[in-house]
């Protein structure tokens, strides 16, 4: 008698056991199988960058588009500050930007650029290359002396 009593015991205690693990097995499933394209590591990120001193260091920009000012430093490093969103009138104005930096005087991702009035601030700020030279308009060949 004393030995079916420890066997449904033990057999109660070993069914809960399997209870148990089950339950964890569906809180924490599987990660799924690995693909090739899931096996390339990520590219990193670029650093995001500062601009010390922005009120004299900052040289000259270039507007790419809406979102997006290409910014160069006295020491003619480049700089890509990405803006959170559209920057209307960003394109029309570029000559007329203002650089709101923050009170330390560091131009940053949490910086803005002004347009006509309007905050428009920085997603991220990281360093880039030039951008590409524009070629030169080619002069028209003269109109040949009439005969």
């Amino acid at each position: 008698m004393k030995s079916a009593e420890t066997m449904r015991i033990f057999v109660i205690g070993a069914m809960m056991s399997a209870a148990l693990c089950a339950a964890r097995a569906a809180d924490n499933p599987a990660p799924p199988p690995a693909s090739s394209a899931a096996a390339a590591p990520a590219p990193t990120p670029a650093p995001e960058a500062q601009i010390p001193f922005a009120k004299t260091n900052i040289w000259n920009w270039q507007v790419v588009d809406d979102k997006t000012v290409l910014i160069q430093d006295r020491s003619r490093k480049w700089y890509k500050a990405t803006l959170f969103g559209t920057c209307i009138n960003l394109s029309f104005v570029a000559d007329r930007l203002a650089f709101d930096s923050n009170p330390s005087g560091t131009f940053d991702k949490f910086s803005a650029i002004l347009v006509r009035g309007q905050r428009c601030p920085l997603s991220s700020l990281v360093e880039t290359s030039a951008p590409p030279k524009k070629a030169k308009a080619k002069k028209p060949d003269p109109a040949p002396a009439p005969q």
